[in-house]
């Protein structure tokens, strides 16, 4: 099977896409011919012509063409109409970003329109949640869905030792609780890392032991052991499809403490240690100090086993030869 997958990651910046490469990994190693075409910077008409252009001639050489992502990459991926097509709707270009004016949130309301005007267009949507998922059919009722997370590596997320880790990345015979928060930039304004700062500042003031460690411009092969060494991850993002760190997270069986994004909510409603909480400081440092002071619970890594690499790998490789079949 011949496979292309487009999208608009920039491979010239070193964390751009990671989730995109980690998956790509997966289905190469089940015996798929990947190819990966980055179409460029979509940003104006005239890019976006020629990207489509480029998808339409070449996409005939291959059975399955999958965009990576909606918005523009979506639109530029609908001209290959000779071959089955996906495409992943992974949150930033389905949900629209709110909390201010100026380019983001124009920027947002521009993406989100460009996946939805070109949903028809595709045999088969990719939902990263199951949340978003029910908010794609209620747009496009017709629409074959799927629930698709985005994969992680269980064989580099793994638990361990904290004492050990931290000693090792240089804190020997620390009683520190640490808090992460995991952004690629802290300008995100999705991210809200104001939030999120305000928030452990509030709780370090009722617990000295807290400290912020943050997951920002790091090589994501030092990622699996610094997630490892925290005590709980704060996310504060206004909207997210699944947080993949939420995920390296729990595969590590490190909490969560999160605004209502992706599927969250589900985890929390079964796990005491896991919270969903309003997009307010005080609440958050509220229950960043009540996770903090309870006991570990061993077995958050059980809900994201079905997000695995290989097992990803294989309902994605699914979906294709489904499409083949009919």
């Amino acid at each position: 099977m011949r496979v292309l997958w487009t999208h608009n990651f920039d491979p010239a910046v070193a964390t751009s896409g990671v989730f995109m490469h980690t998956a790509a990994t997966g289905i190469r190693a089940l015996g798929v011919d990947l190819h990966l075409e980055y179409l460029g910077n979509l940003r104006s008409v005239s890019q976006l012509l020629r990207a489509r252009k480029r998808v339409s001639e070449i996409a005939p050489s291959f059975d399955v063409v999958h965009a990576q992502y909606g918005s523009a990459c979506a639109v530029a991926t609908a001209a290959a109409d000779a071959v089955p097509k996906v495409l992943s709707v992974r949150g930033s270009d389905w949900q629209v970003y709110r909390s201010s004016a100026g380019f983001p949130s124009v920027h947002s309301r521009i993406a989100t329109f460009l996946t939805r005007a070109s949903i028809k267009r595709y045999a088969c949507i990719a939902s990263v949640s199951k949340r978003m998922s029910g908010d794609i059919l209620e747009v496009s009722p017709h629409s074959r869905v799927e629930f698709v997370p985005s994969p992680i590596d269980l064989s580099r997320f793994i638990p361990r030792n904290k004492k050990e880790i931290r000693s090792a990345m240089g804190f020997p015979d620390s009683d520190e609780k640490w808090v992460l928060f995991n952004s690629r930039h802290l300008n995100n304004p999705v991210k809200r890392y104001a939030l999120a700062q305000r928030a452990f500042d509030l709780a370090r003031q009722r617990d000295n032991r807290l400290r912020f460690r943050l997951a920002t411009e790091m090589p994501h092969e030092a990622i699996p052991e610094f997630v490892a060494a925290c005590d709980v991850i704060l996310c504060t993002s206004e909207n997210e499809g699944w947080p993949n760190s939420i995920k390296e997270a729990l595969a590590c069986n490190v909490p969560f403490v999160a605004t209502d994004v992706g599927d969250l909510h589900d985890i929390a409603d079964v796990e005491p240690s896991c919270r969903v909480c309003p997009a307010d400081a005080n609440v958050l440092a509220d229950n960043l100090c009540d996770v903090i002071g309870q006991k570990k619970t061993p077995g958050l890594r059980r809900h994201v086993e079905e997000m695995g690499l290989a097992e990803i790998s294989a309902k994605t490789i699914a979906i294709y030869q489904s499409l083949l079949d009919c």
